[in-house]
C-alpha cells in the first residue's frame, strides 16, 4: 500500500492487475474430441482415418519413412485464419501435449503427410516441414470421474498456430492415425 501511495504522489503508473479472468468457451461434455470456435460455440472438428502400412504402436524393425493417406481430396470443414483457435483434452501433467498441427499435400484422390519411424521405437513423427507450431494455453485443470472411487485430472486447453496459415489442407494429430481431425483453410 505504501509504494502504491508514493507512486500516486511521483505521478507514476502503475499496471494494477484486473480481476476480471480471460474468458474462454465452457469445457465441453466430449473430451475425446477436438473442437474450433464458431460463431462463439464449440464445433467438433471431424476425425478422418489415417491410413499407413506401419502399426505405430509397436516398435519399428527400422527406420522408415511412409506415407499416410487420408481418403478423398479435401476436408468438409473450412476455416479461416480469423481467431483460429482450438480446444483440446489432455492428461494431466502430459508435456508436450501430444497433439500436432501439419500441413497435407493433397493429391488427384487423397491427401498425404509423409512420416518416420525409428527401429526399437514405437510412435510416429510427421517432417518438420510439414509441421506448424503450436501455442499452448491451460485454460482449466478438471476432475473427471473414472469409476468408484476413481479421479482424474485433465487438461482443458486451447491450442493455437503460431504463423497465419496458408491456404491448404491441415490435420490436428495425436498418437492415434486413425483419428486425424481435419479441416481446410481458405
Amino acid at each position: 500500500m505504501r509504494a502504491f501511495l508514493i507512486a500516486i504522489i511521483l505521478g507514476l503508473e502503475i499496471f494494477v492487475p484486473s480481476r476480471a479472468q480471460n474468458r474462454f468457451p465452457e469445457p465441453p461434455n466430449d473430451l475425446t474430441r477436438i473442437y474450433y470456435l464458431n460463431n462463439n460455440q464449440l464445433v467438433t472438428l471431424p476425425f478422418e482415418e489415417g491410413v499407413t502400412p506401419l502399426n505405430v504402436f509397436v516398435p519399428a524393425t527400422a527406420d522408415k519413412v511412409t506415407q499416410v493417406r487420408v481418403k478423398g481430396p479435401g476436408a468438409e470443414t473450412v476455416l479461416t485464419n480469423d481467431g483460429l483457435r482450438f480446444y483440446v483434452f489432455v492428461a494431466d501433467r502430459m508435456e508436450p501435449p501430444p497433439h500436432q498441427l501439419v500441413r497435407l499435400t493433397p493429391t488427384k484422390s487423397n491427401r498425404q503427410l509423409k512420416i518416420s519411424v525409428v527401429k526399437g521405437r514405437d510412435g510416429y513423427a510427421p517432417f518438420d516441414s510439414d509441421t506448424i507450431g503450436l501455442e499452448h494455453r491451460l485454460l482449466e485443470r478438471l476432475r473427471v470421474s473414472a469409476g468408484p472411487n476413481r479421479i482424474l485430472f485433465v487438461n482443458y486447453m486451447e491450442l493455437r498456430p503460431k504463423i497465419v496459415l496458408t491456404p491448404g489442407e491441415y490435420a490436428i494429430i495425436g498418437d492415434s492415425l486413425a483419428d486425424m481431425a481435419t479441416f481446410r483453410i481458405k
